[in-house]
């Protein structure tokens, strides 16, 4: 027979009752302790966020508190210098208006005259007015004399880019050291490149790419600083060559054929320490310009306005001109990227007048086209404008003072897109030696109409 189940002691019950107080107590404790620390801790995240907020401002208001300097000299209005001797051109340089030189006040100025005559002479520009960061860096001059240092110091006529490697930290410019300036333009741009590359006591030399053209492609190559010019010569934007061509000796005229015949850029030295070009300057204009010419007299009279060697575009030139060149600067971005580019402003010919009425006109197109893909422009151009004396013949700015410039002005570009930082033009410029998109955006500018 089976035994009666026992009844529970009172000990037993006891125990029992006390792990259900010491359990439930226990979770109650859980709860608090979760609830607390979360009305804790909420202030402390706040507190947190907003000190790492404050730190970061603070940082931001550091960074933006330091001078930003973004003027660019040569789009400044200014005054271009050109000694009256033509040997002592190597002194020509670009001196924007400064607030001293606009505040000066000459004793010729001063007002009742203190002479009965006025006599103005041909005196040099005070040195007051040459002093101080706003003045564009001569970098002609510095880059010469360092290259000529460098020639005496290795006294060897046949020496290589090897031989001057281990020199290229020296004189302050091995930032130059490498770098790859690509021109794409005209006969203009060639004689340019080419004048300058004689200051450096270098010639151009022209590779055999075409049966009868001569100069499609020209390189410049400079061994003191491992530096070298490229120049592609385009004939204007034509999509074909037509009967009337004027020019025999130019054989292919689109672009898109001259890039896969005769420039064949990829294959030109032109990469330099970032695998792409440092500088490209682009525009396109004497070719179209004489091309409308030309085929306007040939397929309207005289007495229309097309048939005029004198005048403005028409609205059809302008469209095609207009695609054309948007055709031109999207292969050179597509097949550029990341490279620096600015559009060199075009020159008007030796003797002007309404005869180049469709430069000014280009010229817009070419400065609108720059904005729209956030190229800067190259005002050399501009700033030579009318200086006809010192051009070699009716198209071609000559070797010396205009040359000069276009030296300075490249350098100056270029050092910008290299980086060199403060020590090109101290702290007032920064940051607009820091890389060329320090400043890009600053720099942006259709440059007026």
């Amino acid at each position: 027979m089976a035994a009666p189940p026992q009844r529970p002691t009172h000990d037993s019950r006891l125990a029992s009752r006390l792990w259900m107080v010491v359990s439930g107590t226990v979770v109650v404790l859980l709860l608090l302790s979760s609830y607390y620390t979360g009305i804790l801790r909420t202030p402390l995240d706040y507190a947190e966020s907003k000190a790492g907020d404050f730190c970061r401002k603070a940082s931001d208001s550091t960074e933006n508190a330091k001078p930003r300097n973004c003027q660019d000299p040569y789009r400044r209005p200014g005054y271009l210098i050109v000694p009256p001797e033509q040997k002592d051109y190597r002194q020509t340089q670009w001196m924007p208006f400064t607030n001293k030189f606009l505040d000066s006040h000459p004793p010729s100025a001063a007002y009742p005259p203190k002479h009965e005559e006025l006599i103005f002479n041909d005196t040099k520009v005070p040195q007051e007015f040459l002093e101080g960061h706003e003045i564009p860096k001569q970098w002609m001059q510095i880059a010469v004399a360092e290259h000529k240092r460098r020639l005496k110091a290795l006294d060897n006529p046949h020496a290589t880019v090897d031989d001057y490697a281990s020199m290229k930290d020296q004189g302050g410019l091995g930032w130059l050291w490498g770098r790859r300036v690509v021109e794409f333009g005209d006969s203009v741009d060639r004689y340019e490149a080419k004048y300058t590359c004689k200051e450096f006591d270098n010639e151009m030399y022209f590779p055999k790419v075409h049966p009868i053209e001569k100069f499609p492609k020209g390189i410049c190559e400079i061994p003191t600083f491992n530096l070298t010019f490229v120049v592609f010569h385009s004939a204007g934007g034509f999509t074909y060559r037509p009967d009337w061509f004027w020019y025999k000796e130019m054989r292919i005229i689109p672009f898109e054929e001259r890039w896969k015949t005769v420039w064949k850029p990829h294959e030109a030295p032109i990469q330099g320490p970032n695998g792409r070009p440092d500088l490209l300057l682009w525009q396109n204009g004497l070719w179209d310009q004489r091309g409308f010419q030309v085929g306007g007299k040939k397929h309207h009279e005289p007495n229309t306005t097309v048939g005029l060697w004198s005048r403005k575009l028409v609205w059809e030139e302008l469209n095609f001109f207009t695609s054309r060149l948007r055709t031109y600067v999207q292969m050179l971005v597509d097949e550029f990227p990341g490279t620096p580019m600015m559009f060199r402003t075009l020159t008007y010919h030796q003797h002007t007048g309404m005869s180049d009425a469709m430069m000014p006109e280009m010229d817009r197109v070419g400065r609108a086209m720059a904005a729209k893909y956030g190229h800067e422009v190259f005002e050399w151009a501009r700033i030579i404008q009318l200086l006809g004396k010192h051009w070699a013949d009716r198209t071609h700015p000559a070797e010396g003072a205009m040359s000069w410039l276009w030296g300075n002005m490249v350098l100056e570009y270029l050092a910008r897109a290299s980086g060199v930082g403060t020590n090109a033009g101290g702290e007032k410029r920064y940051p607009y030696f820091e890389g060329w998109d320090a400043c890009h955006e600053e720099c942006l500018s259709e440059g007026g109409f």
